[in-house]
C-alpha cells in the first residue's frame, strides 16, 4: 500500500508541474493575449497627421511633439540654449538651423522654440494641435 501511495503522490506531482509550465506558456509575449504595449497606447503615440505650412508661417509646437518635414524648408528659431532633438542623427539642432528632411524631430519644451516655414512646408506630426499657429 505504500508503494501505490508513493507512486500516485509522484504522480500528482508530476501532474502539477505540467499543468503550472503549461498556464505559465499559454500566451507568447508579445501577442495580443499578453501584449508588450497597449494597442490604444500605440494608436495615440503614432497618430501622425499632415500640416501644410504657408511660406513665412510660424507654429509653436507643443512639448513632446514629433515631427518630420516631408517637402518645403523648415528653420528653427529658439532662444539661446534652446534645442531639438533630432532622432534620426542621434544629436541636437541650435536655434537658426534648418530642420532636415525626412529625419524625425522631438520637441523637448515649448517654450522659445518657433518653427517657421520658409517656403510651402508639408509636414507630419503627433501630438502638435492647429492651436500652435499663432
Amino acid at each position: 500500500m505504500t508503494r501505490l501511495f508513493e507512486i500516485s503522490l509522484k504522480s500528482c506531482f508530476f501532474i502539477a508541474i505540467i499543468l503550472i509550465a503549461s498556464a505559465a506558456m499559454g500566451q507568447n509575449p508579445g501577442s495580443a493575449g499578453d501584449p508588450l504595449v497597449s494597442k490604444s497606447y500605440m494608436e495615440h503615440f503614432l497618430k501622425f497627421r499632415s500640416i501644410a505650412l504657408p511660406a513665412d508661417s510660424e507654429i509653436r509646437p507643443e512639448a513632446g511633439a514629433l515631427l518630420v518635414v516631408r517637402s518645403g524648408q523648415l528653420r528653427l528659431e529658439a532662444a539661446s540654449g534652446k534645442a531639438v532633438i533630432d532622432l534620426s542623427a542621434g544629436r541636437e539642432i541650435s536655434g537658426n538651423a534648418d530642420i532636415p528632411p525626412n529625419h524625425l524631430i522631438l520637441i523637448p519644451e515649448n517654450s522659445g522654440i518657433v518653427l517657421k516655414a520658409r517656403k510651402l512646408t508639408l509636414i507630419m506630426a503627433s501630438y502638435m494641435s492647429e492651436a500652435g499657429k499663432p
